[in-house]
């Protein structure tokens, strides 16, 4: 029977598994026929299991499975196994996954008999906290999954956005920004899980303020191909800066009120020029980046009463 080593997988990991081996140390597999009678019955013994009679980790923060990736690392299962043992936990006379769900479901999508695995006394209080800081370490979250994951762990824990920082090994910037992504339509977080849109994608469409203006533009970047930089564009109140080294006059506060309301509806940026000092005249600039783009402000304005 072949020997698997035991690979670190970061320094938060090792803090929340006390008793970790050594890199180095060897341990022998032994087939494992029912679940022990409590966690510490196993020891530290690496058990070759039927992946199918592992259950899912109930607290996994990772929710999409890319489909091609699980193929190939189903395919390296099939040829060489699974080279590191997933790590699992004894619940109500079942082994309950702790981490490494990745390598369970390829393995049965390659059909083998068995997994490596390491039975280790976990907490319930742990389980969120582990399997995050395992994808956290190995960059397996989307950004949706981390800000999802990051406020259970903030309402389990009562921790405030510097100790869930601290307890991620994260700064307090990236937890705040991560969280700011919990506030866009369900539509538009969705479509970052799937990776229809990226996160850059998605942190500009925070500049928009309702459900149905980012809809929109979401729709657009995932039917036009819209860049970053375009939907930036879009949703920008920014005045250029002028090429020549001049004064500006500071912009009329209300008519800066008014392109914003015009942008946030909109969802493009929107200029207002008038000629005097005052409303009585001037013209109103609405940009357009695509010719869908042009067709979806004219329904937006056709819309309007």
């Amino acid at each position: 029977m072949s020997k698997f080593k035991k690979g670190g997988l970061g320094r938060g990991l090792d803090a929340l598994i006390p008793g970790k081996h050594a890199a180095d140390e060897t341990i022998e597999p032994t087939v494992a026929a029912l679940p022990p009678t409590s966690p510490t019955d196993a020891g530290d013994r690496v058990l070759e299991l039927d992946p199918h009679i592992i259950k899912p980790n109930p607290k996994q923060p990772r929710t999409a499975f890319a489909e091609e990736p699980l193929r190939e690392l189903a395919d390296s299962i099939a040829r060489d196994g699974v080279m590191e043992p997933v790590i699992v936990r004894v619940v109500n006379g079942e082994y309950q996954l702790v981490s490494g769900e990745r390598r369970v479901r390829a393995s049965m999508l390659a059909g083998v008999a068995s997994v490596p695995a390491i039975v280790r006394s976990i907490a319930d209080t742990d389980m969120l906290k582990f399997g995050l800081i395992e994808n956290i370490q190995r960059e397996d979250l989307n950004a949706i999954e981390l800000a999802r994951a990051y406020e259970l762990l903030m309402r389990e824990f009562g921790w405030t956005q510097e100790q869930c920082a601290e307890q991620v090994g994260k700064k307090r910037a990236t937890i705040t920004n991560t969280l700011r992504l919990l506030n866009l339509a369900q539509d538009v977080q969705d479509a970052v899980v799937s990776g229809a849109i990226t996160m850059g994608h998605a942190r500009a469409l925070l500049a928009l303020p309702g459900a149905k203006e980012q809809s929109a533009v979401c729709k657009a970047i995932v039917d036009q191909g819209l860049s970053v930089r375009q939907v930036e564009r879009m949703t920008s109140v920014s005045v250029p800066t002028p090429k020549k080294a001049k004064h500006v006059a500071a912009k009329n506060p209300n008519i800066a009120s008014i392109e914003d309301e015009l942008r946030r509806s909109l969802g493009t940026r929107v200029s207002v020029a008038p000629t005097g000092n005052d409303l009585k005249k001037g013209k109103i600039i609405i940009e357009y980046y695509t010719l869908d783009d042009f067709d979806r402000i004219l329904d937006r304005l056709r819309e309007s009463p």
